[in-house]
């Protein structure tokens, strides 16, 4: 016998429908987040740099020294034409110096070949060109489309060095971001040489750095949603985040070339996570 009316039972079926539906909606956004165990609490570094001609001006170079430094893995484009970024990792804590240094010496080959140089500045001049790296995928072209002028001004004039710390899966990775976040102005105090100018101007493309804990996935998913970057979580521009690599990145740090200086920040993270960590199973 049927207790329900065909109302009740319609309700019932859409009730259903919409929670599976959710629920695969939410497997799919964890679905971008790519932990891996073997790289928990390994480091990775990305750093960028401005790219000045033999004249010592800023230029849209990275096309052509990127034809040079083919390595993907630890060379890339950002969205002005004028940066370089190279990165590190997963490696191990000790090894963060020694592999920026082997980053370093090809970098340094490409400037001989090239004759341009690297200023490692964090905010440049207003005046610098605004030329944007012809990206193969398209995604830097569509961005561009919607970005008022002085907004990518701003995205093209500050460079900054990102940290990554590894987690070994979803559950740890939240429960740590919720206790790095509370080091945000301590870590942006660290890392600040440029009496605070390049978060004050990055803050004009990413105003909302009030960071909070997340109750769960489900709220982490929630505000995704809310937030627009659901799709794509390299959209949510925190200072700190849980990142689709499978890291804790830490956003904040400016740029030097005082390697030893990177590793001050890498090891600092990296205690942070750690200290994070225990308790969690």
């Amino acid at each position: 016998m049927n207790l329900w009316s065909n109302d009740e039972y319609f309700f019932v079926q859409l009730a259903a429908s919409h929670k599976q539906k959710k629920g695969e909606a939410m497997e799919k956004f964890m679905s971008r987040f790519n932990f891996r165990r073997e790289c928990c609490l390994a480091v990775g570094v990305e750093r960028e740099s401005f790219l000045t001609d033999k004249e010592g001006k800023i230029a849209p170079l990275a096309p052509m020294v990127l034809n040079f430094l083919t390595d993907r893995e630890r060379f890339g484009y950002e969205l002005s034409a004028c940066q370089l970024e190279d990165r590190i990792g997963p490696c191990n804590l000790h090894e963060v110096r020694s592999e920026l240094m082997k980053n370093e010496r090809d970098i340094l080959e490409a400037e001989r070949m090239f004759q341009f140089k690297r200023i490692h500045m964090e905010v440049a001049p207003e005046d610098m060109p605004l030329d944007i790296y012809p990206d193969p995928t398209g995604r830097y072209q569509e961005i561009v489309k919607k970005l008022p002028r002085n907004i990518l001004l701003a995205a093209c004039r500050v460079t900054g060095t990102h940290v990554h710390i590894g987690m070994p899966n979803h559950h740890v990775a939240l429960k740590v971001y919720n206790q790095v976040i509370s080091q945000l102005d301590y870590l942006c105090t660290e890392g600040d040489g440029s009496s605070g100018r390049r978060l004050a101007i990055y803050k004009t493309m990413a105003p909302e750095q009030d960071l909070c804990p997340y109750g769960s996935w489900s709220d982490f998913h929630r505000q995704a949603v809310e937030k627009n970057f659901v799709d794509d979580p390299r959209r949510c521009w925190n200072l700190i985040r849980i990142s689709v690599h499978g890291t804790i990145e830490f956003r904040m740090f400016g740029v030097t070339d005082n390697l030893d200086r990177i590793v001050s920040w890498a090891k600092i993270c990296h205690n942070l996570c750690k200290v994070a960590m225990r308790g969690c199973h």
